[in-house]
């Protein structure tokens, strides 16, 4: 068998840079702290290897530039901040910056695998710094194998810790404690030379010192055959939601981590098409302190498209992988409910095409609005959609919107809503979880001292 670690997707990811100017007011009283723009944001995405990189933005900015790694050559192709741009970079990854206050910058990648490869589709997101990262569902061994990529973008030295837990508990990793990132290097660690042999794995990437990203892909020949990039799930929390489940209720799993002590007793709501509902099965799963559990999704739940709560008694992590069928599988991970506008891709290379948004109001029913653009960032039209609360709903694209051209859309709601786009090329697929733009962050309020 060919491993990942020779054919596999180089993967970059870069810090993220927020720069934001607060005025001070004169009130003597102690405030919370507020919102304030975005001036500034670096990431990185991969490149090489067939794949194609895409950068855009909510709003145009006022400048942006691309670096190639390693090397630091400009990628012309990809500079700029007033259009869709796409482009294969023969290089190791590439590092964009842009300027623009609150323009919301955002990157993205894509690629089909070879067959040697695993033969997936692979959509994901341009990655920013980490201060404790957690990805659940990857694997050391037995036809399944991860690899997390650190990168340091900055002239200091970095440093992370590797937390790895199995369903036996957390596991005594070699070598995983205070890895070293030189400045301006990328460090690609396969997890089967930390741990190996072990077909589940749950990862945390613990920040020590300076500032890097990480960025993880997963690639099996298992039942469940096929890659993937997996996005970092939601910190262990008592209550969260799984959303964008794709339909087929095959080849469903649910992933759970308690890395506390005790042990975290969980039930799952599924939120479907027409109410929410306690599927049987899914109640009264036990879960050992300082472990890792697989969980089937029973036929119960249903085939439909649909997102899962996960309440707890102790904090947990959870994901969904989905194989719907022996070609190609998905994660759906828990992460937060947008508060801002999201980035989705359309023109994103070969195999890549317009996909199909899964969308989640959990409580509140919430109208949320899909803007489609060009390429030159044109508005090509608009749909608004009604999610009743505690149900999910899904939008084909290439069927609600006719026109030719749409390079990217925009998604945004008042109202709690998680979501994510399904992207599919024959049996293959893949998931990309619908994360808000950075456009405005928390800022302490302060003023002066006399």
């Amino acid at each position: 068998m060919i491993r990942y670690r020779t054919i596999g997707i180089p993967l970059v990811a870069a810090g993220l840079v927020l720069g934001a100017y607060l005025a001070p007011e004169s009130s003597e009283d102690p405030r919370p702290p507020g919102g304030a723009k975005v001036t500034q944001t670096t990431y990185a995405c991969p490149a090489g290897g067939g794949i194609t990189v895409a950068a855009g933005q909510v709003s145009p900015g006022t400048d942006g530039t691309a670096t190639v790694l390693p090397g630091k050559t400009a990628e012309k192709d990809l500079g700029g901040t007033k259009s869709w741009r796409t482009a294969r970079v023969d290089g190791r990854g590439v590092i964009v910056e842009q300027q623009g206050r609150g323009s919301g910058p955002a990157g993205f990648f894509g690629l089909v695998s070879p067959k040697s490869g695993g033969g997936g589709l692979s959509v994901g997101s341009c990655s920013a710094s980490v201060d404790s990262a957690w990805f659940l569902g990857l694997g050391s061994g037995v036809k399944h194998f991860s690899s997390v990529t650190l990168t340091n973008g900055t002239t200091a030295p970095a440093a992370v810790d590797l937390d790895l837990w199995g369903p036996d508990g957390k596991i005594d990793a070699v070598g995983a404690k205070s890895i070293v990132i030189k400045p301006h290097t990328t460090r690609r660690v396969q997890l089967e030379d930390r741990a190996a042999g072990e077909p589940e794995l749950a990862l945390r990437v613990l920040r020590r010192r300076g500032a890097v990203s990480a960025v993880v892909n997963d690639f099996s020949t298992a039942v469940f055959g096929g890659t993937e990039p997996v996005t970092a799930t939601a910190p262990p929390r008592r209550s969260q939601v799984v959303g964008g489940l794709v339909s087929g209720a095959n080849g469903r799993t649910l992933v759970l981590l308690n890395p506390g002590t005790t042990t975290a007793r969980v039930e799952v709501d599924v939120i479907g098409p027409k109410s929410t509902f306690k599927p049987e099965g899914l109640d009264a799963i036990k879960v050992k302190g300082g472990s890792l559990r697989l969980v089937e999704v029973p036929s119960t739940a249903g085939g439909a498209r649909q997102a899962l709560r996960v309440t707890s008694d102790a904090p947990v992590a959870a994901t969904v992988r989905m194989a719907p069928n022996e070609l190609d599988y998905a994660y759906a991970e828990s992460v937060l409910a947008l508060d801002g506008p999201a980035v989705v891709p359309v023109k994103l290379g070969e195999g890549v095409s317009a996909p199909d948004l899964i969308l989640t109001a959990p409580r509140k029913t919430a109208a949320v609005q899909v803007f489609a653009y060009n390429r030159d960032m044109k508005e090509l039209g608009e749909v608004t959609m009604s999610i009743e609360g505690g149900t999910t709903k899904h939008l084909d694209i290439a069927k609600k919107f006719k026109q030719k051209g749409i390079a990217y859309l925009v998604v945004q709601s008042k109202t709690e809503v998680y979501g994510a786009a399904t992207y599919r090329d024959g049996g293959r697929v893949s998931s990309l979880a619908l994360l808000s733009a950075p456009i405005r962050v928390l800022a302490p309020q302060v003023r002066p001292i006399d």
